[in-house]
């Protein structure tokens, strides 16, 4: 997702691209010949993208350029590599699933990259690269998602979401009442996570010392994203031998992260044997130094991803009565509909990439080695050729057996991928999925909740999708024999 800064350290070949299939000695089409927008001498369109809102508004830049240039363009974007955009499904589909190859390699945000390199800091999964990775994916795999390996989840999930609605009962029962929902939502992504990883073992969950820890850690988490996008456009090595506030805010909210992640996991270690996940790893003979770098980084990743998507569905629910109606009632079904229509409109990242592992065509186009494809979600998820009302927000579309459908006469599952696809897509999908229906269908079985903000709302890139203000919604209590949704 942060594509502006890092990318101008990849290295292309300069030789002419060896063409791999029988058929590509016909091809004479390579990245040169893809359409570009028109730029300035030495600085190309990097005053255009400034203009446009740069880094935070980029998921809207690139839409407006593919709705210019078509499914697939070529912008520098104010760097000086060569970023190949694609929003065409299929050529998604073909990119994750024919040419990522054995050992994915994704972009990472640049600030990261040099915090690892400068501490020493290996991180998880989502750093790691090669044979590293792929050997303890497939141990998360195996446990995370396999077939019915949603039932090592449901009942920690179903626990912490039940006593997150109990709690927030107890303030409606005063009054109506209005959250800060980001923060209510970070807190509780943790929380779910942490029940996973715990299992049957309760030894910190009635701990005031845990629940210190994961307040602290949960606004930490938040931070690492909020600083992050703070140093968009800003040369982050200049920033750190300057030693500038934004990159020690950056620093310090990783150095918590890091510090109390690696601190929790190590005291779960060291309690009772349960059936969480973490012991279950560790059964794996996975080195316990291998499961804190990995197990910390997805309680950091959980937070981001689950929490913006809760407010997102949330803020959808409130504006449409019959949505909200379907899900009390039909909640079986609807909920996980209400999910899939939300991360659709506003998926988690507008954008997946790949580093091409080798020369190889798609499309009409052939790359060399180590070309950076961009899928622009973002935009597939929102064209009307790919979704009839592509922007109205209608769960119903998910359901095959719902007659409404038949008015939606486009309908192309693969153009939305808010988990990506392929061998390195989300290893929390399942998790991440069971917790956001089950919150998103409590709280509205629960509550009432109309929308108070009186500006409108729109999204902003900050290395996920999220709202360009604090989203106020007022909850009170709904009355079960009620038919009526929120107002």
């Amino acid at each position: 997702m942060y594509l502006t800064k890092n990318l101008s350290v990849l290295k292309f070949p300069r030789k002419t691209p060896r063409f791999l299939s029988i058929s590509s000695k016909k091809l004479a089409l390579t990245i040169h010949d893809i359409p570009r927008p028109k730029g300035l001498p030495l600085i190309g369109t990097k005053l255009e993208f400034i203009a446009a809102g740069s880094g935070t508004k980029i998921h809207e830049y690139v839409d407006n350029r593919h709705k210019q240039l078509g499914p697939i363009f070529c912008e520098k974007l104010g760097g000086s590599t060569d970023l190949v955009f694609v929003s065409d499904p299929m050529l998604i589909k073909v990119l994750f699933l024919s040419l990522e190859g054995k050992y994915p390699v994704h972009i990472l945000p640049e600030p990261w990259v040099l915090y690892e390199k400068l501490y020493g800091s290996k991180r998880g999964l989502f750093f790691m690269n090669g044979n590293e990775w792929l050997q303890n994916r497939r141990i998360m795999n195996k446990h995370l998602l396999r077939e019915g390996s949603e039932k090592l989840f449901e009942i920690p999930v179903k626990t912490t979401v039940q006593k997150f609605v109990q709690r927030w009962k107890v303030e409606a029962n005063k009054s109506e009442f209005v959250p800060h929902l980001e923060s209510e939502f970070y807190r509780l992504s943790i929380d779910v996570i942490m029940a996973v990883l715990l299992g049957n073992n309760p030894q910190l969950n009635t701990d005031k010392h845990y629940d210190t820890l994961l307040t602290t850690f949960s606004e930490a988490v938040k931070r690492i994203f909020q600083t992050t996008t703070k140093l968009y456009g800003i040369p982050v090595n200049i920033c750190q031998k300057l030693d500038l506030k934004v990159w020690r805010d950056f620093k310090e909210s990783v150095d918590v992260s890091l510090s109390l992640a690696h601190k929790l996991v190590t005291e779960i270690m060291q309690g009772e044997k349960s059936n969480g996940l973490i012991n279950i790893l560790r059964e794996e003979n996975m080195k316990d130094e291998i499961v804190k770098k990995i197990i910390g980084d997805f309680v950091i990743a959980a937070g981001d991803t689950t929490a913006y998507t809760t407010l997102w569905s949330l803020l959808l629910l409130s504006r449409n009565e019959n949505a909200v109606k379907d899900l009390i009632f039909n909640e079986n079904t609807s909920g996980t509909n209400v999910i899939k229509e939300a991360m659709r409109l506003y998926p988690v990242a507008p954008f997946l990439t790949r580093i091409l592992p080798k020369d190889c065509v798609l499309g009409s186009y052939t790359f060399n080695k180590g070309t950076p494809i961009i899928a622009s979600i973002y935009t597939s998820g929102r064209d009307e050729q790919n979704f009839s009302r592509a922007k109205e927000f209608l769960p119903y579309r998910w359901d095959r057996n719902d007659p409404r459908k038949k008015d939606l006469l486009n309908h192309v599952s693969s153009a939305s991928l808010p988990f990506a696809l392929g061998a390195r897509s989300c290893i929390g999908k399942k998790l991440a999925m069971l917790q956001l229906t089950e919150v998103v269908t409590q709280v509205t079985k629960n509550f009432k909740y109309a929308c108070i903000n009186k500006d409108e709302i729109h999204a902003n890139t900050s290395q996920v999708l999220v709202p360009d203000r604090d989203i106020k919604l007022v909850f009170s209590l709904r009355e079960h024999k009620s038919t009526t949704a929120c107002d």
